[in-house]
């Protein structure tokens, strides 16, 4: 080998690594709902938050699956943010 595939190689930068994948995309409806049901669980004291917090897991289901959300939905979902702010 002659000497300058060896100072060729001996100056290259190392590959940069990627970031690990996320399991939700960060911004994504699914991950807002799933905040939403973190947020729920952490002042979790009465009958209407279990309820409140089962409704929030079976939207995120559907999401999941790849079913869209209504604007009733969505609507519900909004005023659930505003209870638990």
């Amino acid at each position: 080998m002659n000497n300058w595939a060896k100072l060729k190689r001996s100056t290259m930068k190392p590959t940069k690594k990627k970031p690990a994948k996320r399991a939700v995309r960060t911004g994504s409806i699914e991950h807002k709902l799933m905040k939403l049901r973190n947020r729920i669980d952490e002042k979790q004291t009465s009958k209407t938050k279990h309820t409140d917090k089962q409704w929030v897991e079976t939207l995120i289901d559907n999401v999941r699956v790849g079913g869209s959300i209504t604007q009733e939905r969505m609507l519900r979902a909004n005023n659930l943010w505003r209870t638990y702010a």
